[in-house]
């Protein structure tokens, strides 16, 4: 076949430049129906398999990603990935490339055995062709940990981060925001091992780090805050991790409003350190606050709604309000149930907190028979 006109070949590619400039001003949707675009023209000009074509198809996935559109982002890196190695090799770069990114969003749909089984793969072709401490080969060590993590398998996830933070600090830098990111993801499985204190000093010191880096008030360094905060409260510093909450909420306010996501886990936070402070009436207040704009935003169902519900039923609670709070928790636990099944961990607790406010309200007889029907869920009923 006669090859395609230069001119026109020259205007596609400028045309996929303009969707990787939309990409990195955060323009995702553009971004994705110009690669969509140029995807479609290649295909027509260069033919499907050509690599040019496949990076249009890549670049799809990648903004498919971003978009939180997961399901769609797997099925075009699973077609890239496989036209890759047909054509350039199954241990070519930008065949590992496509891989990788399939096993992210293998992870983000929560399929973590198909994404931990990819990234296996995909190291070891890394570790082969360009060597382990190639920035591509940790960044797939990385997800890898945060994959253990949630299959958890909690000491080899310490293991894997701490190897690959440390690789990074040695290879690009101590503040360099790769080697900040995995020392944050320590941070994380530290918590989860029970290592309370470690975990505080690793978010501090990356919290400190991100904002000489990249400023006080950026994302990565108020994500960082926040961890500090919560671990300031687990660890009965209350007082320490309420100053904390209110600066953050300030940055968020300032950032994304008052009813913005990140607002309010930042001021369920402070609700739930009021109340180890013994607050219980500003705790009580900033609770129901909360609830009521979680409902708005997010609806009466979501999983963090509830969570500001029961915060409310927990304040009500310790201010012997005993009524009001089993109504509370009973239609958290009801929730929970309907949502998540009868025998999830979150429907049990609610249960538990229900049971807990009838014995406290002199009603042993229908605590025991609601914690056996807990301890007992019908058959064939299972958590989500």
């Amino acid at each position: 076949p006669a090859a395609p006109p230069a001119e026109l070949v020259a205007v596609l590619a400028g045309r996929h430049r303009a969707g990787m400039g939309l990409g990195r001003l955060g323009r995702w949707d553009e971004a994705e129906a110009v690669h969509r675009s140029v995807a479609e023209d290649r295909s027509r000009v260069l033919g499907d398999d050509h690599p040019d074509t496949l990076a249009s198809h890549y670049e799809v996935g990648f903004a498919l990603a971003r978009l939180d559109r997961p399901a769609d982002a797997l099925d075009v890196f699973g077609r890239v990935a496989l036209a890759r190695a047909r054509v350039l090799g199954a241990d070519h770069p930008d065949t590992l490339a496509a891989r990788q990114e399939r096993a992210y969003a293998l992870g983000r749909l929560g399929r973590h055995p198909e994404a931990y089984e990819l990234y296996v793969e995909v190291i070891a072709a890394r570790e082969r062709t360009v060597g382990p401490d190639h920035p591509d080969t940790l960044r797939c060590r990385h997800n890898l940990a945060f994959t253990l993590g949630r299959l958890g398998r909690l000491e080899e996830s310490y293991r894997t981060a701490h190897e690959v933070a440390e690789a990074r600090a040695r290879l690009l830098g101590a503040a360099h925001p790769d080697t900040l990111a995995t020392r944050h993801e320590v941070a994380h499985v530290l918590g989860r091992l029970g290592r309370g204190e470690e975990a505080l000093a690793q978010y501090r010191a990356v919290a400190e780090a991100r904002a000489s880096a990249l400023g006080a008030d950026h994302p990565e360094t108020l994500a960082a805050r926040y961890e500090t905060g919560v671990f300031l409260g687990r660890l009965g510093q209350a007082a320490d991790a309420l100053d904390v909450c209110r600066d953050l909420i300030a940055a968020r306010t300032r950032a994304q409003g008052p009813d913005g996501p990140e607002t309010l886990r930042a001021r369920h936070a402070l609700a739930v350190n009021l109340g180890r402070l013994g607050r219980w009436e500003e705790a009580l207040a900033e609770s129901r606050d909360v609830h009521a704009a979680r409902e708005r935003a997010l609806g009466a169902d979501h999983p963090d709604t509830l969570l500001s519900r029961r915060e409310t039923a927990v304040a009500l609670g310790r201010l012997d309000r005993w009524e009001e709070a089993l109504e509370t928790h009973r239609a958290v636990a009801a929730a929970r149930t309907r949502l998540l099944g009868p025998a999830h961990p979150d429907t049990v607790a609610a249960l538990e907190d229900e049971a807990h406010c009838l014995e406290r309200l002199g009603r042993p007889t229908e605590a025991a028979a609601l914690l056996l029907g807990a301890a007992t869920p019908p058959r064939g009923a299972a958590s989500a």
